[in-house]
């Protein structure tokens, strides 16, 4: 009896054992499915506290600046609401750094001639003004119609690097418009076109003598003598002589047909030069001749 029980219990046993085998895989299958429902909101804990320790090792200097930052950000509409309308859309340009493709209209005031606006740089506008090589209370202006926009002048070409003793002539501004074309202030150290000092442009010599020197600046390359329809000179208001030129130049990189003032002040030769494609000067003959007349050096 005793060896017939053992055997029972046995085989009891032995049956159990599979049963309790697919209880225990099955056990292990549901943790392992369920191992990653409980990972998913363990994980996103875990981040959210460690964006908190980032946010807390913040500097204080750097949470004041972004905090300082949003206040700007917040206080510019009600600025601007203070400021006349043109002038509010200046402020805005410039604070967001875009003042270069807004329409001259909108922040600079009228020239008195046409419907033109008047430009005169700031003591902090170019290089050269900034250096003292422009005289930041005294500097050139010139007029333009209203819907022209100021362009970028690259740094390579700005005179930035070498202030304030370029031996190179330099570009001050530009500015186009689509339909008339394009203005650009050059300025030049007066050794470009001669080795005296404290003259004025009619003591280098007559307007034909020296548009060989001044030649490659307006046409943007080289100039051929026959390329000149005219040079003439004429005093200006501001007590200045100013030699004024037309070319016809197709080879010009600043567009074949142009119109420019030069004078001298100290020791610099200034040179003003607006210039056009064929269809804009067609249109725009008349304005372009206009706007450098209001050249003042």
């Amino acid at each position: 009896m005793q060896q017939l029980g053992a055997q029972t219990g046995g085989a009891v046993r032995a049956a159990a054992r599979p049963q309790q085998a697919r209880t225990a895989c099955a056990a292990a299958t549901g943790a392992a499915r369920s191992q990653p429902e409980r990972a998913a909101p363990q994980q996103q804990k875990q981040q959210q506290q460690r964006q908190q320790q980032q946010q807390q090792q913040l500097p204080a200097a750097s949470r004041r600046h972004l905090l300082a930052a949003a206040a700007a950000a917040a206080a510019l509409p009600a600025a601007a609401q203070l400021l006349a309308p043109g002038a509010a859309a200046a402020a805005a340009a410039a604070a967001a750094g875009k003042l270069e493709g807004t329409q001259v209209g909108s922040y600079l005031p009228p020239a008195g001639v046409e419907d033109f606006v008047l430009f005169v740089p700031d003591s902090k506008k170019t290089p050269a003004i900034r250096a003292g090589t422009v005289t930041p209370g005294a500097p050139y202006r010139f007029a333009m119609p209203p819907t022209w926009r100021e362009a970028k002048v690259a740094n390579i070409l700005s005179g930035n690097y070498c202030q304030p003793r370029c031996a190179e002539p330099w570009i001050e501004v530009i500015f186009e418009g689509e339909a008339e074309g394009k203005a650009q202030v050059i300025l030049a150290p007066l050794v470009r076109l001669t080795n005296r000092k404290g003259v004025k442009i009619e003591d280098i010599g007559p307007p034909e003598g020296i548009i060989t020197s001044l030649g490659p600046f307006i046409t943007g390359t080289y100039l051929d003598e026959e390329d000149i329809v005219s040079a003439s000179s004429a005093p200006r208001d501001d007590g200045l002589t100013y030699y004024s030129y037309e070319l016809n130049a197709a080879y010009g990189t600043n567009g074949p047909h142009t119109v420019s003032a030069c004078t001298v002040k100290g020791d610099l030769a200034l040179l003003f030069v607006v210039s056009a494609n064929e269809k804009q000067w067609a249109r725009n003959e008349g304005t372009l001749r206009k706007m450098v007349e209001t050249f003042r050096a």
